[in-house]
């Protein structure tokens, strides 16, 4: 696995289809990344020598490569930290979308790449040489990469200098100076905010991502202003990152070395996500992870590890090809309400594998209570989920000899976990909510053939047998909302007193939905019909009808084609007659033949 510049081990390509990766192994992905991001830059640089619009006010970007050399020089550390800073590749993207006409946006053009002299002059602050060159001056200040923002009087736009001499190190715009810290750049002083490290260590394990509120390109979704945390947030942060890697720190599954290698930096976002927590990274972020908040330590640990499995294998898939194609938007992922191509399924395989991984172990290593009992349950739905995906890449996609390689490799330490016993109730809920989540997904996205399904409808009107085989359906993506049985589920096993005393309160959760959660199939099965009667469209009514009836011709349609059972009902009742019953219509197609 070898090409003119980099190499990539077979011990490396080994323990990274396991689920791991030892920070040996991330070192490995990591130089890969670093040439990658210095191919970029350079023709970042290339191009916008000689794009018409500029450099604007700037000097000629081969001024700020220049720097970078003699800072390379200096320190070669120095300027692989700027390479790879996160927040540099986001940039980079984004920067070069823009120079290529691919992109749009309110700013001026020069002021994006002016992030590039921003990016040399922290360089050359970290290799500790002197230096003067002008920077971009945005939302009231200058941002110095990997370093901290230096906060500019109003008005403070346009340019300014960052300066270095023997005397010490400045941010100057016109009669402003910004003085930065003479020892190290973290801590904050008059004018200056530097980026801030969350700090874990335990069993010799440390781990010291940024903490990142100040620079622009911090979130990969979208600029954002600085936004300072207050101490006592910060404090929070760091309370819970702490406890989290304790967690993470103490399992066998993931390397917690590899872990630590991974994230350079967590980002606090404000986007919601449910059933789980939001976290989230990107190919252009390499060691990014984004939080919108700082979860219970167990929920933080297991979203460590799932961004770090997406952080290595994207770094892996820029060295060996596994997949070829597997852009298109048309298959069920387990874990997620839309359509996903065959790509992102893998990294939704990989990513689910190491978090499998972590709940295991965890499982055996928490008290008994609600802590045992909820990785058991997380524990039982991650394998499931990843089993799903994982069938799924190996009947469509079309992967390379190493692509199935590293998924003959994560199968087999998959089924290991399979052979574990778990008790009755997590399994039974992780294993309804697997199939909930694809009933759902194909009530709201895939869409039977009209003229097929007008057949169907008209057979029930006229009180025929249903056509011998179903309407073939295509995927049509829709607005998909989340279903809250996961978050019950979650719920009974973390603090079962909240589902107790919630009964009767204005958040009660829905009667048929409490009824499942604590297994009583035959008042849930009434919930739901009465659900539907109520609301014939509650696809979330659908799917639990399918969860709760018990085995026969109307399960097994349900099961089977639930978006064929709601489409040939929406056609009777659009034609104006009565609504059938819901479990009458699915006895009758689950006599087809092709059932």
């Amino acid at each position: 696995m070898t090409d003119s510049r980099h190499h990539l081990s077979a011990e490396c390509f080994t323990e990274l289809a396991a689920g791991s990766g030892s920070a040996a192994s991330v070192a490995e992905l990591r130089s890969g990344q670093r040439s990658r991001a210095m191919l970029l830059l350079r023709a970042l640089v290339d191009v916008a020598a000689v794009h018409p619009d500029l450099p604007g006010p700037l000097p000629p970007a081969d001024d700020a490569w220049r720097l970078l050399i003699r800072a390379e020089r200096r320190s070669p550390a120095a300027v692989e930290r700027l390479l790879l800073h996160p927040q540099t590749g986001v940039w980079l993207s984004r920067c070069l979308r823009r120079l290529r006409g691919q992109e749009t946006a309110e700013a001026p053009l020069w002021s994006e790449t002016g992030y590039l002299y921003a990016v040399a002059a922290s360089a050359a602050l970290l290799a500790g040489i002197d230096f003067r060159i002008a920077v971009v001056v945005r939302d009231g200040g200058v941002m110095l990469p990997a370093l901290g923002f230096a906060l500019l009087p109003d008005p403070a736009t346009g340019l300014a200098e960052v300066v270095r001499t023997g005397e010490g190190a400045a941010v100057v715009a016109g009669p402003h100076t910004v003085p930065l810290p003479a020892s190290g750049f973290a801590g904050d002083t008059p004018g200056w905010q530097g980026l801030r490290r969350l700090h874990g260590e335990h069993r010799g394990h440390i781990c010291s991502p940024f903490l990142d509120d100040v620079d622009p390109y911090r979130d990969f979704f979208r600029r954002r202003p600085p936004d300072r945390l207050s101490e006592d947030a910060w404090e929070r942060w760091q309370e819970r990152f702490a406890g989290a890697w304790r967690l993470l720190a103490e399992q066998r599954n993931v390397d917690p070395s590899g872990v630590a290698a991974c994230v350079a930096s967590v980002v606090p976002v404000p986007y919601a996500a449910q059933p789980d927590p939001f976290s989230a990274s990107s190919p252009e972020a390499y060691g990014c992870v984004l939080i919108n908040a700082p979860a219970a330590e167990p929920d933080l640990a297991a979203a460590l590890v799932h961004e770090a499995q997406h952080i290595k294998l994207s770094a892996l898939m820029d060295l060996v090809p596994l997949i070829e194609g597997g852009r298109e938007e048309v298959h069920h992922a387990p874990w997620r309400p839309d359509p996903r191509p065959l790509r992102g399924l893998l990294q939704g395989v990989y990513a689910f594998l190491g978090v499998t991984g972590f709940w295991q172990d965890r499982r055996h290593r928490a008290e008994d209570g609600p802590a045992k009992d909820t990785a058991a349950f997380e524990f039982a739905l991650r394998r499931v989920q990843t089993s799903h995906g994982l069938e799924t890449l190996r009947t469509h996609a079309e992967l390379t000899p190493l692509g199935r390689s590293f998924l003959d490799q994560a199968a087999e330490r998959l089924a290991g976990w399979f052979a574990e016993p778990v008790p009755p109730v997590p399994r039974r809920l992780a294993e309804d909510l697997v199939v909930d989540h694809r009933l759902v997904y194909r009530m709201r996205h895939l869409r039977p053939e009209p003229a097929r399904l007008a057949r169907w409808a008209l057979a029930w009107r006229t009180r025929g047998a249903p056509p011998r085989e179903l309407p073939p359906a295509s995927v049509e993506p829709a607005l998909a909302e989340t279903v809250g049985r996961t978050a019950l589920a979650r719920l009974r096993f973390a603090a079962p007193e909240r589902l107790r005393d919630r009964k009767g309160g204005d958040d009660a959760p829905d009667g048929a939905d409490l009824a499942w959660v604590m297994g009583d199939r035959a008042a849930a099965l009434r919930g739901y019909r009465d659900r539907l009667a109520r609301v014939p469209d509650d696809i979330a009514a659908w799917a639990g009808l399918a969860l709760t009836l018990p085995d026969g011709a109307a399960r097994a349609a349900l099961l089977r084609a639930p978006e064929v059972a709601l489409a040939v009902h929406r056609a009777l009742r659009d034609t104006g007659g009565a609504a059938p019953d819901p479990v009458a219509l699915a006895t009758w197609i689950g006599t087809a033949a092709s059932l």
